[in-house]
């Protein structure tokens, strides 16, 4: 391992780069965390009109973006300052319905309408996005390269532990969706693995002027790179105390150190801080962010933000998109016992350091430690502010975990399987990174094909009612007829384009349950947010496949219409969306369908008085409830009746419960269809016990009696 450490590792970067180019490809333009609002920032600095300003409320394209700190996107900026990106607005058409930060939501997994404009060969935005992905790329490949030596640095006679480390930032299917992309972690992380390897060299060889500086020199970089990085100062600061404690040093020489460190920062940095405070009255700018970003309605407290794990965990692996696309289940539970694995071993590893008395490898893993803690503390104090529970967040520290981790798998092993360790988990980690981008990231943002009418299921009953004008909904797919409270309706439509429009219309889908409320909803473009009705041609068709939660509140049993239609956006014609009309040009229902909403688990019922009465072999009446067996004339009584299904009836039947006297005379009567329609006898199942209660109003004439 020795020998080809350093072949092993040029294969390793050069993988690395060749998969990031390939998430940089396959992600689309503006589809990556944050870059619809990281790009704004770059194109306002390249266009020569300065730093944005953020005020909040305004609807600028940068949003909280236009708050961080400028050197990624200066960067930037000097590498497509030439182009001409004056369509950036045309490109950056957003989705109105987008579920950003709903990884289990069904479709809309794009935040951008994607057009023509982004084929190749790239130009304008595009081609900026795409030269600053590579670009990032290639810090990303900085980053892996420098964990190598960091970890080299730490465990020089251990090539396997830097080796590991590096595999576990190179193949990180979400370090590598961030690094290609438009994203100034990207910076951070690089900057920070640099400033983290020097500070555990000058632990083990000492402070030299060009080290303080070098250092200086980074952190001043950094500050003016993202907040997170601010978090080195202190751990710079506890370092060189702890080099003059160790080494007995005066006061003096530690003063000098930290006016150095502190002196060239300020250079660097300060006036990025002064702006700040002169243009928010905050230097780090984070009430302006979180203005615009938006705070937490309360703190959450610590049962709370261990609530928020999963997503923290899953997404320091791989949550792709705008924090909506998930990776197969499979990937984090390999990851979790990977990380698991390496936590156990590292207290091994640290044992057995404090056991041999390693004193200096001990202090630099306390080093590596103390970074991610630090990283780790300010992003709960984050996360207590602004919903912001991310693992990618703790990229700045992704070396130190790394190692770590490396650390901890590597004790697991006899040293002789150390190579081998190594080689299965690249080869583990490799294979995961590999198949994403096109089977999970690609598939999220296909369009789905246009139709032909052959492809129209021929079994499926014909609705042809045209919306707006403009959609005809030529049939549904109702995949499940039957779903519990909490569950979601699945069905498919299929359309086509009637004619030409310059409007987009939103689809609108209202589950009407009892009583017409609407107990599940979801809105968007056609085709799940890919096909707005301006890029349809007449005569086009597509389906739509949707899966739309009912609420956990909606009254069950009952039948839930499927109700369809087409309106407008806010600023764009109003929201009424045309009439509905049938192919006789006549007013049309845009229910297409029902479904059975029913307990998840069916109740068992006890009524007060047993009978057993069959009507015609289809239903049964198996008991009632009289709570009241005397009452006044003008008063109204109260019976429950317990039906039960015998056979599936087609027919929806009325019930009806008269009350008679003595003579049968009918003194009252209440007519019904069960559960007033709700629950109609064709919804009944066979054995299924339905409970219906009839109240009937007593006639203020009625003479007393029986």
């Amino acid at each position: 391992m020795i020998r080809h450490t350093k072949w092993l590792l040029s294969v390793l970067i050069a993988l690395f780069v060749l998969l990031g180019f390939i998430y940089s490809l396959v992600t689309p333009v503006f589809e990556a965390s944050d870059e619809p609002w990281h790009y704004p920032v770059v194109r306002e600095i390249a266009e020569g009109r300065g730093l944005p300003v953020v005020h909040p409320g305004e609807g600028e394209p940068w949003r909280q973006e236009g708050t961080q700190p400028p050197l990624y996107y200066a960067l930037s900026a000097a590498a497509t300052f030439w182009l001409d990106t004056s369509d950036m607005e045309e490109v950056l058409w957003r989705n109105p319905h987008a579920t950003i930060g709903v990884p289990l939501a069904h479709g809309n997994k794009n935040m951008i309408i994607h057009t023509d404009r982004e084929r190749f060969p790239w130009h304008g935005s595009v081609l900026a996005v795409h030269l600053i992905r590579f670009l990032s790329v290639l810090l990303g490949a900085g980053t892996v390269f420098l964990t190598w030596r960091l970890g080299h640095e730490l465990e020089p006679g251990c090539p396997e532990v830097a080796l590991a480390a590096a595999v576990l930032v190179a193949f990180n299917p979400m370090f590598l969706f961030i690094t290609g992309s438009v994203n100034n972690d990207n910076l951070a992380v690089l900057l920070g693995t640099l400033a983290v390897w020097l500070l555990v060299r000058i632990l083990r060889s000492g402070v030299t002027q060009r080290r303080l500086v070098a250092l200086s020199l980074l952190l001043g970089l950094g500050a003016i790179t993202k907040l997170s990085l601010l978090g080195l100062l202190p751990l710079a600061a506890v370092t060189l105390v702890y080099i003059a404690w160790r080494q007995r040093m005066s006061l003096g020489p530690l003063i000098r150190w930290c006016v150095t460190l502190l002196g060239i920062v300020m250079v660097i940095a300060a006036w990025w801080y002064v702006r700040n405070w002169q243009l928010y009255g905050d230097p780090l700018a984070l009430n302006v962010h979180l203005d615009v970003m938006g705070r937490r309605a309360f703190v959450p407290d610590w049962r709370r933000l261990l609530g928020e794990w999963e997503g923290f965990r899953i997404s320091y692996w791989g949550l792709f998109g705008g924090v909506n696309v998930l990776a197969p289940g499979a990937m984090y539970k390999a990851f979790d016992l990977l990380s698991l694995m390496g936590l156990l071993g590292l207290l091994l590893a640290v044992w057995r350091l404090w056991r041999d008395q390693q004193r200096g490898s001990l202090v630099s893993l306390a080093l590596l430690a103390a970074w991610v803690i630090i990283v780790l503390v300010s992003l709960i104090r984050w996360t207590r502010l602004t919903p912001a529970s991310q693992g990618r967040l703790m990229f700045p520290a992704i070396a130190a975990i790394s190692i770590l981790l490396a650390s901890g798998l590597l004790a697991l092993v006899p040293r002789c399987w150390r190579s081998l360790t190594v080689g299965v988990l690249s080869l583990g980690m490799a294979t995961w990174a590999a198949i994403l981008p096109f089977v999970v990231i690609a598939p999220a943002y296909i369009r789905p094909p246009l139709l032909n009418h052959t492809d129209v299921p021929p079994e499926l009953p014909r609705i042809n009612v045209t919306h707006a004008g403009v959609l005809k909904l030529l049939a549904a797919d109702i995949e499940t007829h039957a779903v519990g409270v909490g569950e979601p309706v699945r069905f498919t439509l299929y359309w086509q384009v009637v004619s030409e429009t310059t409007s987009n219309y939103s689809v609108f889908v209202h589950l009407l349950g009892s009583n017409g409320e609407v107990v599940g909803s979801t809105d968007s473009y056609p085709g799940q947010g890919a096909w707005p009705t301006s890029q349809l041609r007449p005569g086009a068709m597509f389906q739509d496949v949707y899966q739309v939660p009912t609420e956990y509140t909606a009254i069950a049993p009952s039948l839930v219409g499927i109700d369809v239609g087409l309106y407008l956006l806010h600023g764009k014609g109003g929201e009424a969306g045309g009439p509905v009309l049938d192919d006789e040009g006549r007013p049309a229902s845009g229910v297409v369908g029902q479904v059975r909403l029913v307990r998840a688990e069916p109740r068992q019922y006890s009524s007060q008085f047993g009978v057993d009465f069959e009507l015609g072999e289809q239903a049964a009446l198996r008991g009632y409830d009289l709570p009241q067996h005397s009452v006044r004339a003008g008063q109204s009584v109260s019976v429950t009746l317990y039906w039960q299904g015998l056979v599936l009836m087609e027919e929806n039947y009325t019930a009806f419960v008269h009350l008679v006297d003595a003579e049968e005379n009918m003194v009252a009567q209440y007519d019904k269809q069960p559960l007033e329609g709700d629950w109609p006898t064709s919804a009944w199942q066979p054995g299924e016990t339905v409970p219906d209660t009839y109240t009937l109003e007593i006639p203020e004439q009625t003479a007393a009696g029986t």
